[in-house]
C-alpha cells in the first residue's frame, strides 16, 4: 500500500491503524521498517529538510556580504553642563530612533541579503574620564543626531575614533588582563524591570538615578584602566513582540488562547496523532475524556488575580504600548595586570543593575555558564576564559548584533533607564564630559558681506 497525500488528512484512528497494519508484516526488523517509511512519503522530509539548511546558508551568505559593505560611525555625545532634561527626554529619543526599522523586500532579503541596522548605544570610562557614544551606520547618522539634538538642543555630537582599537583584543596578554559578559534576562522577557519611573518619589518628585553609582564606579578607574558599557538596540515590527505578550497575560488572566493551524501544520500533525493512535491501539489504551469547560473559570480568574498579578499585568501592558527593541548588553573591563580589579568592577556593575530587577516581575542578570568570563570553570579554566573573553571582545568591537546569547526584548522606557545622559540636578558626574560653553544663535541683524 502506498500512502498518498489526502491519506494524511484521514483521522487520526484511520491514519494509525493504515500505518500498525504495514509495520506489524516487519516485525523486529527495523531498517527494513525504515527503508519503507522512506520509500512511502519519508523521502519528502529529507528533501524538506535539505531545502531548509540550503536556504538558510545562502541567507547567511548573502548577509554576511550585506553588512561587509556598511560603513559605521562612532559619534561621541557632550553632555550640556546645566540641562534641565529629564530620563523622559531619553526615551523620547529612544522612540524616534525606532524609525530605522524598514522591512526589506523579498529580493532586498534573499538577493541583496539586506537586514534591519543596528545602533550601539555605549558609556564608556578610559581611566576615570567618561564618555557617552553611539554607534551606528553612515546612513543612520542623521536620524541619531536629529533624535538627540530634538532633545538636547545644546548637546555637542562629534564623528571620534573608535576607542576599541587601542585595546588589546587576544588574551592571555602579557601587560593586560579582562573581564567581560553579556546581560540577560532572568525570566521572560514580556515581564517588565523597573524604570526610571520607579526611581521618582511619589510626594516630591525628586529622582534618585540609578545609574549614579554606575557613573560614580567608572570615575574612579584609575591609570591603565578602561570599562566599556554596550547596548545594541534593533529595532522591529511590533508585531513580532505583541502577541507573545498578549499570549503570557492570557495565561496569567486565565483566558483561553485559540490556536490557529494552517494545512501544513495539520498535515505535520496528522503522523504524530496516528502513531499516537496505534501505540493506544498496541498497548489497549484509549483516548481520556476531555475535561468540560467552566463557562464562569475566566470570569473567576480574572476576579481573584492577587494584588502583585494585578500589577504585572498592568505593568506588561504599560511595556506593550511602548516601543520595543530587540535588545543585546555588554560589558569589558579591561586593565593593566597590576592594577586589574575585578571585584571592584564586577560587583559594582551587577550592584547597579539589580535595582532594576523585581522577584515578581523582569529581571536581568550577566550570563556566565556559557559565554561571559566565569570563577567557577574547573576544567581548563584558564584556557577557555581567554577563550570567551578573546569572543565578547571581538563581538563588542564588532558591535555584533548576533555572537553571543539570543537577543531580548526592552521597551524604550526599560532602554532610557539603563542609558540616559546624567541628570545634573540630582547626579553628581564630574568625570562626565560636558559641553563647556552654551551655544547661541547669531543675531538677525549680523551685518553681511
Amino acid at each position: 500500500m502506498i500512502l498518498r497525500m489526502e491519506d494524511l488528512l484521514l483521522s487520526p484512528e484511520t491514519w494509525g491503524a493504515l500505518l500498525l497494519q504495514q509495520l506489524v508484516q516487519f516485525g523486529d526488523n527495523p531498517l527494513v521498517a525504515m527503508w519503507w517509511l522512506f520509500l512511502h512519503g519519508g523521502w519528502a522530509v529529507l528533501i524538506w529538510a535539505l531545502l531548509w539548511g540550503g536556504r538558510a546558508v545562502w541567507l547567511d551568505t548573502r548577509q554576511s556580504k550585506y553588512i561587509a559593505k556598511r560603513k559605521f560611525v562612532l559619534l561621541a555625545i557632550d553632555v550640556p553642563k546645566n540641562t534641565e532634561q529629564t530620563v523622559k527626554a531619553v526615551e523620547n529619543m529612544f522612540a524616534h530612533l525606532a524609525g530605522s526599522h524598514s522591512d526589506p523586500s523579498f529580493l532586498e532579503k534573499w538577493i541583496e541579503g539586506k537586514m534591519q541596522d543596528s545602533i550601539s548605544c555605549e558609556i564608556v570610562s578610559i581611566e576615570g574620564h567618561i564618555q557617552y557614544l553611539i554607534h551606528t551606520t553612515r546612513k543612520l547618522r542623521d536620524l541619531v543626531e536629529a533624535s538627540v539634538y530634538a532633545q538636547y538642543p545644546e548637546a555637542e555630537i562629534t564623528e571620534v575614533e573608535d576607542y576599541t582599537h587601542h585595546a588589546p583584543h587576544h588574551f592571555p596578554d602579557g601587560i593586560h588582563d579582562c573581564f567581560a559578559f553579556e546581560f540577560t534576562n532572568a525570566r521572560s522577557d514580556v515581564y517588565p524591570i523597573k524604570t526610571y519611573v520607579d526611581f521618582e518619589h511619589q510626594l516630591t518628585g525628586e529622582f534618585k538615578d540609578p545609574l549614579a553609582v554606575f557613573l560614580e564606579m567608572m570615575g574612579r578607574l584609575g591609570p591603565g584602566e578602561q570599562l566599556w558599557y554596550q547596548i545594541i538596540i534593533t529595532a522591529i515590527d511590533q508585531k513580532e513582540y505583541v502577541p507573545k505578550a498578549l499570549s503570557e497575560i492570557k495565561k496569567i488572566t486565565g483566558q483561553e488562547e485559540k490556536v490557529h493551524k494552517s494545512f501544513v501544520d495539520k498535515a505535520l500533525d496528522a503522523p504524530l496523532n496516528a502513531m499516537n493512535a496505534a501505540a493506544d491501539a498496541v498497548m489497549g489504551g484509549g483516548h481520556a475524556e476531555e475535561h468540560k469547560k467552566n463557562e464562569n473559570a475566566l470570569n473567576s480568574r480574572m476576579w481573584n488575580l492577587t494584588p502583585g498579578e494585578r500589577k504585572l499585568v498592568e505593568g506588561m501592558e504599560r511595556k506593550m504600548s511602548k516601543i520595543i527593541f530587540r535588545t543585546k548588553i555588554r560589558c569589558v573591563y579591561i586593565a593593566k595586570k597590576e592594577v586589574f580589579s575585578k571585584p571592584r568592577v564586577a560587583y559594582s556593575i551587577v550592584g547597579a543593575i539589580k535595582q532594576f530587577n523585581t522577584n515578581d516581575g523582569g529581571a536581568i542578570k550577566p550570563e556566565s555558564k556559557h559565554v561571559g568570563v566565569s570563577s567557577t570553570i574547573v576544567l581548563f579554566a584558564e584556557a577557555r576564559n581567554n577563550v570567551r573573553k578573546n569572543h565578547l571582545v571581538h563581538a563588542y568591537a564588532r558591535r555584533s548584533n548576533w555572537a553571543g546569547l539570543h537577543n531580548f526584548y526592552l521597551s524604550s522606557e526599560e532602554l532610557a533607564s539603563l542609558w540616559h545622559l546624567p541628570v545634573s540636578l540630582f547626579v553628581k558626574a564630574p568625570q562626565v564630559k560636558k559641553t563647556e560653553s552654551k551655544k547661541t544663535e547669531p543675531p538677525i541683524n549680523l551685518p553681511m558681506g
